[in-house]
């Protein structure tokens, strides 16, 4: 049974271990060691990396009472030196603290039961069980968490037999473990968890909330803190300098010199489309002229899918019975009818698009596929022109 030094010490980076096994498996070798810092997969946190021997670890993975640490090269001897990445440990760490003391806050404030957590490098997530939250809600849950984080709470981890479980406030107990490991907040919750953990709130950062989603019908809120959120600030101040350079302005009147070039942009739109609509109108009169049949069908070269719109619409209004037309820009086709023919523009894409790799849909009378390749959009445009007999 390997010993766990990531639950007596999480603050253990590098140690000396033996090898007690090694065994190739897939190209890759699974070694295991009397004793280690990894911690596995498990528990909505992600495994730690780091090197044994000075061969890297790529993943490690719990197998019974065993750590089972999966390396591309054998380690040499049987007395190693191993090191885990530090940072990606403290990130994890933190997250994880940081995570339980969120989940309660929502528990607490708002009767919001964690359903799921899902902790990386980048950022954290717990999934709860309403339908929504306030921006009110989610502010005043943020400065509650970062309230208790600057308090300093004790994070304190013991071990109980299941028989004393009803002792404690636990809002879940595994099944089919009868030594469980508590992770108790100061004042706040007692937890049946085993990850690694700060010894006091504070040592878990600021916290931020970044942004919440609906899944499944629940909402799913998204947070960093500690050392990640210092990473993501020193990543948005770089980006903000950049984006100052390149607008010329300063700080306090970026947003105002944003909004100016919004006003500009749609401006320039307006006028854009103004002049495509007469430029259509005289395309649609020399295509229109050239066209045998009823179904007017091209490719352009670099026409965008809005414009290819204004094209279908006006051909169809100028006495066209159908129209396909493609770009080669976007890769995409738009098929319309004007409502006299006996097909249906959305079934017939939904139909026969994905013999050609692409996909879509629409209405009976309007419809657009989107292929992979130019080579895929002019198979289908011959398809279906010819489908329509043009």
């Amino acid at each position: 049974m390997t010993e766990k030094l990531f639950y007596t010490d999480p603050k253990v980076f590098e140690w000396d271990a033996e090898v007690t096994g090694a065994a190739f498996h897939d190209g890759l070798w699974h070694v295991t060691l009397d004793k280690t810092a990894f911690y596995p997969e498990g528990g909505g946190q992600p495994c730690d990396l780091g090197t044994i021997a000075g061969k890297e670890v790529i993943h490690v993975m719990k197998k019974g009472e065993e750590v089972v640490h999966i390396v591309k090269e054998k380690p040499e001897g049987t007395r190693v030196h191993c090191q885990i990445d530090k940072i990606r440990r403290l990130v994890h760490t933190q997250h994880h603290s940081g995570q339980h003391l969120l989940a309660a806050v929502c528990l607490k404030m708002y009767g919001a039961k964690t359903l799921s957590i899902h902790l990386s490098m980048n950022s954290a997530a717990i999934e709860l069980d309403v339908p929504a939250l306030s921006d009110e809600q989610l502010e005043n849950i943020e400065k509650e968490v970062n309230r208790l984080i600057l308090s300093g709470r004790r994070i304190r981890i013991f071990y109980i037999n299941r028989a004393e479980a009803g002792r404690y406030d636990l809002d879940e107990i595994p099944e089919g473990i009868e030594r469980l490991r508590i992770v108790e907040i100061e004042g706040v919750e007692y937890n049946a968890c085993g990850g690694t953990h700060v010894g006091s709130t504070s040592e878990i950062g600021p916290l931020k909330i970044l942004k919440t989603e609906r899944v499944r019908g629940h909402v799913r809120l998204h947070f960093i803190c500690g050392i990640r959120l210092f990473e993501d600030y020193k990543e948005k101040l770089s980006l903000l300098a950049d984006i100052l350079e390149k607008l010329s302005t300063a700080q306090d009147t970026v947003l105002q010199k944003i909004e100016k070039i919004k006003k500009e942009l749609k401006e320039k739109e307006q006028k854009y489309n103004a002049l495509f609509d007469e430029y259509a109108e005289l395309l649609t009169d020399r295509f229109i002229a050239e066209q045998k049949g009823p179904t007017a069908g091209k490719i352009f070269p670099d026409k965008t899918v809005k414009e290819l719109s204004v094209i279908s619409h006006k051909l169809l209004q100028k006495g066209m019975k159908a129209a396909v037309l493609g770009t080669i820009l976007e890769n995409k086709i738009i098929l319309s009818q004007n409502g006299d023919l006996a097909i249906d523009c959305g079934k017939i894409i939904k139909q026969h698009a994905p013999a050609f790799s692409g996909k879509g849909g629409g209405t009976p009378v309007k419809a657009q596929a989107q292929f992979p390749d130019s080579e895929k959009l002019n198979e289908f445009f011959r398809f279906v022109t010819g489908h329509l007999g043009n």
